[in-house]
């Protein structure tokens, strides 16, 4: 084989392995408003490959606010049951958000990234 089909051949190998690599399906459920100076629930649901839920992983989230730099908000998730993990977040702005969402599970540990947006609940 020449060197041009080698190369090939790696890359492709390689491009295979990181596609396979994704162990967990996260699904991200946050409300669509939130009340200032009150913790807002967040939760994530997490299954297998096999569509099972993901049983005795410890898992936390970064929240960053997109295009500010004013710090993120880090939560520690508590397991409820069933694949489900639910934390607390004090949200200062409404905006775009991206949750950075780490577990670590079985000595592995993985990292996503789930966008949402969240405004201010103006019936109070």
């Amino acid at each position: 084989m020449n060197k041009f089909t080698i190369l090939l051949i790696s890359l492709i190998l390689i491009l295979i392995t990181g596609c396979s690599s994704n162990n967990f399906e996260i699904k991200l459920f946050t409300p669509k408003s939130f009340t200032p100076d009150q913790s807002t629930p967040i939760k994530v649901k997490i299954l297998d490959r096999e569509g099972n839920p993901v049983i005795g992983a410890k898992v936390s989230a970064d929240l960053d606010m997109q295009g500010m730099s004013h710090g993120d908000i880090t939560m520690k998730m508590q397991e409820t049951g069933n694949g489900v993990y639910v934390g607390r977040a004090k949200f200062e702005m409404e905006g775009d958000y991206t949750a950075t969402i780490k577990i670590d599970y079985n000595g592995e540990k993985w990292k996503r990234e789930k966008r949402f947006s969240i405004v201010y609940n103006n019936a109070q």
